[in-house]
C-alpha cells in the first residue's frame, strides 16, 4: 500500500493535476454535440468532381481491382411488380474496357460482349447488333485507373453526366457525392458515390431511346480486400424492372484476351475453363 500521507506535494501535484484532465476529457465526451451525417459531408469537401476524381486516382490506385467474374441471378418484372422470368447470367469484368455477360446456357448462343467501347450483341449464335457503347460503370468502378483525371472527366461528361457539379447529401444516414446533380434533381444524369468509402450506391443513367433509369447498387461485401456490390436493382419510372444478385465471386480470374474478342465468339468461355 502507497502511504499518501509520505507523498511529496510535488507528487500530490501531478496526481491531482492528471485526475482534472481525466475529468474534463469525460466531461468533453459527454456534453460534446455528436458528429451528425450532415457535418461528416461538410469534413470531407471536394471543389469540384476532378477534384474528385484526383483524390480517388491519387489514394486508391494501389491494389485496385483489376478484373473479376461472378454468377449472377437475375429476376425481371412485369409492370405490376411481379417477377416475370428467373436467369442464371455468367459476367466477366476487365477493366478498363471489357465486360461481357452469357445468358444462361452457352448452347442458346446468347450473349454481350462489351470491348474497346464498343458492343457485340449475340441472340442464338448469331451477331444481331454492334456499335459504340460505352459502359457507364466501369469507369468509376476500375476504369479511372487507367484514364487520365481528363479523360474520366470527358468519358462521364458522353454520358451526359455534368461534371462541373458536384452536390453533397445524404443516403440511408450516410454521407455522398453526387456527380451531376443538385440534391433533388433526380431528371437527369447523375452518380452518387459513399463520401467515406468512395463507392457508387446509385445512378441516374440514359438509355437508349433517351429515357432515364436508375440503378440501386448495395449489399457490398469485403472480398479479397475489395469492396464488390452483391445486389442490383433496376427501376423505370421508380417501378422495380429488374434485379441481380451476384454469387461465386472471382477476384483473381484466368481471364483472356480472347474471352472478349467478338471472333472468337463461341470458342471461349472463362467459366467452362
Amino acid at each position: 500500500m502507497i502511504d499518501k500521507s509520505k507523498m511529496k506535494p510535488k507528487s500530490l501535484f501531478v496526481i491531482t493535476g492528471a485526475s482534472i484532465l481525466l475529468f474534463l476529457a469525460a466531461v468533453y465526451f459527454l456534453i460534446k454535440p455528436k458528429d451528425s451525417v450532415e457535418n461528416t459531408v461538410q469534413n470531407s469537401d471536394f471543389g469540384d468532381t476532378k477534384a474528385l476524381i484526383a483524390h480517388i486516382k491519387e489514394n486508391h490506385s494501389a491494389g485496385h481491382l483489376k478484373a473479376f467474374t461472378f454468377v449472377q441471378e437475375t429476376i425481371r418484372f412485369n409492370d405490376g411488380g411481379t417477377p416475370t422470368d428467373t436467369t442464371t447470367w455468367y459476367e466477366a469484368i476487365r477493366y478498363p474496357k471489357d465486360f461481357r455477360i452469357d445468358f444462361g446456357d452457352t448452347q442458346n448462343g446468347n450473349a454481350n460482349i462489351n470491348r474497346n467501347d464498343s458492343i457485340y450483341v449475340y441472340r442464338g449464335n448469331k451477331l444481331v447488333h454492334s456499335g459504340p457503347e460505352i459502359q457507364e460503370f466501369l469507369i468509376l468502378e476500375g476504369g479511372l485507373f487507367y484514364y487520365s483525371i481528363e479523360e474520366t472527366l470527358n468519358r462521364l461528361q458522353k454520358l451526359g453526366l455534368d461534371t462541373s457539379v458536384l452536390s453533397k447529401s445524404t443516403h440511408k444516414d450516410r454521407p455522398i457525392y453526387i456527380i451531376g446533380a443538385k440534391t433533388g434533381e433526380v431528371n437527369k444524369p447523375q452518380i452518387w458515390m459513399d463520401a467515406e468509402k468512395l463507392y457508387v450506391l446509385r445512378r441516374f443513367s440514359l438509355g437508349k431511346q433517351g429515357d432515364l433509369y436508375e440503378v440501386n447498387y448495395d449489399d457490398y461485401q469485403d472480398i479479397d480486400g475489395h469492396l464488390i456490390e452483391t445486389w442490383i436493382e433496376f427501376k423505370v419510372d421508380g417501378k422495380l424492372i429488374q434485379t441481380e444478385r451476384y454469387k461465386d465471386i472471382d477476384t483473381n480470374p484466368v481471364l483472356n484476351d480472347t474471352d472478349f474478342d467478338p471472333n472468337f465468339f463461341g470458342q471461349a468461355y472463362w467459366f467452362k475453363r
